[in-house]
């Protein structure tokens, strides 16, 4: 009877499979919701014939494979349900395949759908979701030693690099990828009929009763030397190596058309246009057109669409062009791509103001600049957030440049905003636990990886300090060089791995007229500023309405300011250019429109928001009509508008001040020669707050790394000042790798990164804590424009920085924040503490501006 139960029970369960692949054709056909919710319905009661049987006969049928079969219909019925707006019903849907992944599926099984998962939330911008996933489906795949399986992911996460623009970092995944599966691939990819003879292989196995996976292996090797190589293809195409593109395309050809016809010509269009070969990208483009009315390239029909307005704005033809953008913007509607929607919007907007309507063309361009900024929510680091920004910034250069046509102010704001990542207003706007951001974030294996970082922090500290304390060697310099590297890759997983970033739906947001009525209520104004070679575009905010102009800077002030910041890390540098205004004559009218020049200091307190280089020069110190600006208004810094609300609380009245500084630096004296002013430097400063110390003087042995770490997250240091006097190093490849010289190790900007720090305002009085490094290696660097001590400082919890851009003037340096330090206890704000003590080094020597001109305020109150 038993047997016969189980007898019974297979044939209905092969009646309902019989009946689930019928579903399944007619859902290929049809993938409407009755095909779907038809499928679905057969699926489930599959699974629980399956279930019933494994209760009573366990092993004669695979529970896994049932329930992974359900599971992927739901993800991908989910999917349309999503793009069809009913967000509700998809949530639903992917509930339930939660639950049967929890429930059926092991550690494999899961990461297949994982994968899944995670290219889903890249297209739908959620990069730190994808690469999160995606880093524990690679883990999941190595440690049960499946290296196909591990490969194809890294494939993926190159496709997600590529999304983000780092297509270098995207060929570099594709490498590790082709070395992962090298035995695999060693032979080539399997052809056709190399496959054919696999899966009869197999089913020969099966006949004799023995497990064998030999079709699907051939498969996955083919599909994976073909998926490299056409990956490889787009990359040098994005980065502009058009032959060797030409040549990996070609190379896949037979592959990539006998799954989509055309698709190898298409792209070798896209190459002919961004070539310049108009009549070679015609042709293609018209040739490979009829492939996208139908089959697997018709959801790709606004990316045809995209490259023909290309064509017609290429060749003058502006109505075309709008007629082309416009096909491809309604393809949205069925089939939805943020990608895609951006660069349409764009090509619109293009279109639009060639044919003279301006209002229209400025409601696309701020379409274009809104769908590009909901790509990428959350900060990545300084490099992804570069390469992320780097197609968008000529799409935001026309957009900044039709706002002025058009007279739109705030527009033109808002534009100048978004060509930063704003990574550091997102990061204040949601604010890590004690440890810092992300610190303990993401269970065990990000323990690990913190663990790691430690680790590499110590290495690096021994490795400096062994450097620093005996003759040159080009062995260690070596070493330091590649631990930096190893870390600062440690510490992008660390940052993209915080389970803050993967909830976020949307990036900071940019109001200007509410930024403005914000600070026209307590009488400030902000500057803010974009660079585009030599024009210089600027906008007042607070003094009513916003306004912006554009100016270009003359071939002598452009020569100037690359002097200046050359100058401020020169191993042989001229003191006197530190003052850009008494050394060059340059102005603040040099710089921005003379109009809102003058406007700009008829204010309390003046904000800039610089861009590019222009954030290391000297705003308070430089003149207008004579004077210097401090002598008109207190003048501060930020990195971006965006972060002003998040650091604009009021500070206290009477603060209280922790003190460390004057390292022991007896066994690297060479390097670091002793530093005479900072000990008194130090003691002027305690004198200053009698009862209100809160710790230290912390001096030579004792200030080491270790306890300014204790001072960061000190208990009952929300209403005090931290101030740090030492030795400072830059490195001009590393923002991350700038530090405070302590006694014994450095503590540099990616250890700060990671830590809280419990005061509000912070004072680091040491040389070239402001500097900004212009480019990484071959990066040229977007984004936020605060990078290293600054930034590190900011993020960690400070609201206020006294920094200096340039190399220190030891004595200069010590009057200059003692007289800070006295202002802002006498119970002056942090940005008129610093206006008040220029004002006071002015008065007492006004031809040695040179050495305290660099001394910079990030802050705005």
């Amino acid at each position: 009877m038993e047997e016969t139960g189980r007898t019974g029970a297979l044939r209905d369960l092969l009646d309902v499979q019989r009946a689930m692949n019928g579903a399944l054709q007619r859902l290929a056909e049809h993938p409407d919701d009755a095909a779907f919710e038809a499928y679905l319905s057969l699926g489930r009661r599959y699974l629980e014939k399956v279930l019933a049987l494994e209760e009573t006969s366990p092993g004669v049928v695979d529970v896994e494979l049932a329930a992974l079969a359900l599971v992927q219909q739901l993800e991908i019925y989910a999917d349309h349900r999503a793009a069809a707006g009913d967000r509700a019903a998809a949530e639903e849907l992917r509930a339930e395949a939660d639950r049967l992944v929890v429930a059926h599926l092991g550690p494999v099984a899961r990461a297949g759908v994982e994968r899944g998962r995670a290219m889903r939330a890249a297209t739908e911008g959620s990069f730190h979701d994808a690469l999160v996933r995606l880093d524990a489906v690679h883990h999941t795949y190595r440690e049960a030693g499946r290296r196909l399986d591990a490969a194809q992911t890294l494939v993926q996460l190159a496709d997600v690099y590529s999304w983000l623009g780092a297509h270098d970092r995207s060929l570099e995944t594709l490498d590790a990828a082709q070395t992962l599966a090298a035995d695999d691939l060693a032979a080539g990819p399997p052809s056709p009929a190399d496959v054919a003879a696999a899966i009869e292989a197999q089913q020969a196995a099966a006949g004799r009763g023995e497990p064998s996976t030999a079709g699907p292996d051939a498969l996955a090797r083919r599909r994976l030397y073909y998926e490299i190589r056409h990956s490889q293809a787009h990359q040098h195409r994005h980065l502009g190596r058009y032959d060797e593109a030409e040549r990996l395309y070609e190379d896949v050809r037979e592959y990539v058309e006998d799954l989509v016809p055309a698709a190898v010509d298409f792209h070798l269009a896209v190459i002919a246009l961004a070539s310049g070969d108009l009549v070679r990208a015609e042709r293609l483009l018209g040739a490979v057109a009829p492939a996208f009315d139908d089959g697997l390239l018709r959801p790709r029909r606004g990316s045809l669409r995209m490259y023909q307005a290309d064509l017609e704005l290429a060749r003058l033809r502006p109505a075309e062009a709008l007629a082309r953008a416009e096909s491809g913007l309604a393809e949205q509607e069925l089939h939805p791509d943020l990608e895609l929607a951006w660069k349409l919007h764009w090509r619109r907007a293009d279109a639009l103001a060639a044919l003279g309507l301006g209002t229209e063309a400025l409601e696309a361009y701020t379409a274009a600049a809104a769908a590009a900024d909901t790509l990428r929510a959350a900060p990545l680091g300084y490099t992804l957030d570069t390469t992320f920004l780097r197609d968008k910034l000529p799409m935001l250069d026309a957009a900044i440049d039709h706002a002025l046509a058009v007279g739109d102010a705030a527009a033109a704001v808002r534009f100048i905003e978004l060509g930063k990542s704003r990574a550091l207003a997102a990061v204040l706007a949601r604010p890590g636990g004690p440890d810092g951001p992300g610190a303990r974030a993401g269970g065990e294996r990000a323990d690990e990886v913190a663990e790691l970082f430690d680790d590499l922090s110590r290495r690096i500290d021994a490795v400096a300090y062994a450097m620093a304390s005996g003759p040159a060697d080009p062995d260690l310099a070596r070493e330091h060089d590649a631990l930096l590297v190893e870390r600062a890759a440690v510490l992008e997983r660390i940052r993209v791995h915080d389970p803050r970033w993967r909830t976020i739906s949307e990036p900071p947001a940019v109001d200007a007229a509410a930024t403005g009525s914000r600070l026209a209520a307590t009488g400030r104004r902000a500057l803010v500023l974009h660079r585009r070679a030599n024009r210089i575009v600027a906008a007042l905010l607070g003094d009513g309405e916003p306004r912006a102009a554009a100016t270009t800077l003359t071939e002598p002030v452009a020569e100037a300011v690359a002097a200046y910041v050359t100058n401020l890390h020169a191993v042989e540098f001229d003191p006197r250019l530190h003052d850009l205004s008494g050394a060059c004559g340059i102005g603040l009218a040099d710089l921005v429109p003379a109009e809102l020049a003058q406007a700009a200091v008829a204010a309390d307190a003046l904000v800039v928001v610089p861009h590019g280089d222009l954030h290391m020069l000297p705003w308070a110190a430089l003149t207008l009509d004579g004077q210097r600006l401090f002598e008109r208004t207190a003048v501060g810094v930020l990195p971006n508008l965006a972060a002003l609300t998040m650091l604009d609380d009021v500070p206290p009245a009477a603060p209280a001040v922790a003190l460390l500084g004057d390292p022991d630096y007896t066994t690297v004296a060479e390097v670091y020669p002793p530093l005479p002013q900072v000990g008194p430097e130090l003691a002027d400063v305690a004198a200053l707050y009698p009862g209100a110390v809160l710790v230290g003087p912390v001096t030579g042995a004792a200030a080491t790394q270790e306890a300014l770490l204790a001072l960061l997250g000190r208990p009952g240091a929300d209403g005090a000042v931290l101030h740090v006097a030492c030795h400072a190093e830059i490195d001009v490849d590393n923002p991350l790798a700038a530090g405070l010289v302590l006694t014994g190790a450095t503590l540099d900007a990616a250890e700060v990164v990671r830590r809280r720090c419990a005061y509000p305002e912070v004072v680091l009085s040491a040389c070239s804590t402001g500097w900004r490094p212009q480019r990484v290696g071959d990066l040229a660097l977007a984004g936020d424009d605060a990078l290293g001590l600054t930034a590190s400082f900011l993020e960690a919890g400070a609201r206020f920085l006294l920094v200096s851009v340039p190399k220190a003037h030891d004595v200069a340096t010590r009057a200059f924040v003692v007289a800070w330090h006295r202002h802002r206890r006498a119970g002056a704000s942090p940005l008129q503490a610093h206006r008040q003590a220029q004002l006071d080094l002015w008065t007492r020597e006004p031809a040695k501006i040179h050495r305290w001109a660099g001394m910079t305020a990030y802050g705005c109150r």
